[in-house]
């Protein structure tokens, strides 16, 4: 992909951000240096409005002379629980906090955005509203945001948004129209039994038991309840139970995930796990609960959205991906406004490790390569 001489020029201060940003990870609505940050900054170049919003993220407008339409782009700023272990001179400052889902390149490319929309307003063909979302992984923020007016005054008619994608090579995005990223469903399975003396088994009910009989049955949901042809996937991934080795355990907490892509198989995996945890009720007499913490929508390109950001690219800058397991809660403004969401590439020698790994890094200039589209979707010249 060709870059143009204006997004060229931004090189220097996009590593400088990124770099930044990448310091001072800070969690679902906790980020207050991270906005404190993106305020700063955006500040410098006088949107027409500009505001928090969701607690800990921003809102920012800048309308056009003669506007045809109100254009959003998204950034998500929330960081992981993860420690940090790329020893780079840039490294997270926050123990046990990490950027390592690219959040800290997805708000630079949002920032230097801003720059260029600041600096070519007068040529503004649409309305452009910036929209800093925090606690995409897992809180749920673009809820609060839309909640709160991200999507109203002005009236947004198609946002944008997209993630950096170690698979994708660095210079590409990565598209589909359709379901792209999967529906999620966050839950917490409860067994509850009755403590007893280990030696006296038979006074209690065993609620480790219990959950090991449930996990194993959960294995077959997919594999024995779902046609085969429909994406799915299942997971506990952790479990929580237990006092002493030789106290009968009269609770055990597991956590899990359901991915899907369609709203009937979902239906179908709950109403299964739900005659599992009754059978395993009955046969143990342990009482069991489900409880779903947080579910998040299919990420779905419309084809038109799909076909008309076509103009904006040549074919050869595409790769065409498959629907994946992760989600996005990028979704949520999906369902109110058309929306599209990309996948931007940082393959290359650097981005050797996975995201949400320890040790992820990238190329910033990739990141350029956001700019650029995004430059392009505003026809700033």
């Amino acid at each position: 992909m060709q870059l143009h001489r204006l997004v060229k020029q931004l090189r220097e201060e996009c590593a400088e951000l990124r770099r930044e940003l990448h310091k001072i990870p800070e969690t679902s609505f906790q980020e207050r240096k991270t906005q404190a940050f993106l305020m700063s900054y955006l500040m410098r170049f006088e949107p027409d409005s500009i505001e928090k919003i969701a607690d800990t993220g921003i809102k920012a407008v800048f309308y056009a002379k003669h506007a045809v339409t109100t254009i959003a782009f998204r950034a998500d700023i929330d960081a992981l629980t993860i420690t940090e272990e790329t020893e780079v001179p840039y490294a997270s400052q926050h123990i046990g906090r990490m950027h390592a889902c690219g959040h800290d390149g997805h708000m630079t490319i949002l920032l230097l955005t801003a720059k260029l929309v600041s600096a070519n307003r007068k040529n503004l063909r649409a309305n452009v509203v910036l929209l800093f979302q925090p606690a995409e992984e897992g809180g749920g923020g673009a809820l609060r945001m839309i909640e709160e007016g991200a999507l109203v005054n002005p009236n947004v008619e198609r946002i944008y948004g997209l993630h950096v994608w170690p698979s994708v090579p660095k210079g590409k995005i990565g598209l589909r129209w359709g379901p792209m990223m999967a529906q999620t469903c966050e839950f917490d399975l409860v067994v509850r039994g009755r403590s007893a003396h280990g030696a006296s088994p038979q006074m209690g009910v065993d609620a480790i038991v219990a959950a090991a009989e449930l996990i194993s049955m959960l294995q077959t949901v997919i594999t024995r309840s779902i046609d085969p042809h429909a994406d799915a996937l299942l997971t506990i991934g952790s479990i929580v139970g237990g006092t002493a080795r030789n106290v009968i355990a009269d609770m055990v907490v597991m956590g899990g995930t359901l991915r899907v892509f369609s709203e009937e198989t979902r239906k179908q995996i709950v109403d299964r796990i739900d005659a599992i945890l009754n059978g395993v009720t009955t046969a143990t007499g342990a009482p069991t609960e489900f409880h779903e913490l947080m579910r998040y929508p299919c990420v779905d390109n419309p084809r038109y959205l799909v076909e008309d950001f076509y103009q904006y690219i040549d074919m050869q800058d595409v790769v065409i991906v498959d629907p994946v397991m992760a989600a996005e809660d990028y979704s949520f403004y999906q369902q109110h406004v058309p929306g599209l969401f990309l996948f931007l590439g940082v393959g290359d020698d650097k981005a050797v490790f996975p995201l949400h790994n320890c040790r992820f890094d990238f190329d910033e200039d990739a990141l350029l390569y956001g700019v650029e589209i995004y430059r392009r979707i505003l026809c700033i010249e």
